[in-house]
């Protein structure tokens, strides 16, 4: 069952990866109203960036949180904070509050990228968490 929830997550976090660039073009243009494709570009970039640092520090601070708490109880509060900041982003009213919901909402994501592979690492054989370590990362893909 661990398996199957890392295996999901990541590959849903894959698909809203994978779809936000697609949506973002007409988003940030209609929060934006003028500017064109040069606000546009530099905005998905500093969007973009801000869920990067976003899901590195989540990894590590959801690590830790699963160290105090326990990994199922901090997986928990990962899938909630990236689940409703996520949703969240569709309220944004200008692209630095896109901005700062993408982050909060990649710290959940990063927060469940490290424990869902902790967790599997936990309950299966050492020999078979390499190839499970390597399948769950191509979830992603998949998603």
């Amino acid at each position: 069952m661990v398996l199957v929830a890392a295996f999901l997550g990541w590959l849903f976090d894959g698909f809203e990866i994978g779809l936000f660039p697609v949506v973002a073009r007409p988003a940030l243009l209609s929060l934006l109203g003028t500017g064109g494709d040069a606000a546009v570009g530099w905005w998905m970039g500093c969007i973009t960036a801000c869920f990067s640092l976003g899901a590195a520090a989540g990894g590590m601070l959801f690590g830790w949180l699963g160290d105090r708490i326990g990994r199922v109880r901090a997986m928990a509060v990962s899938i909630l904070t990236y689940s409703l900041f996520t949703g969240l982003s569709y309220f944004a009213q200008t692209p630095a509050h896109l901005g700062v919901l993408r982050f909060v909402g990649a710290l959940g994501m990063g927060g469940e990228w490290s424990l869902g592979v902790a967790l599997v690492m936990e309950c299966w054989p050492e020999k078979w968490r390499p190839a499970l370590a390597g399948a769950i990362g191509a979830a992603a893909n998949v998603g």
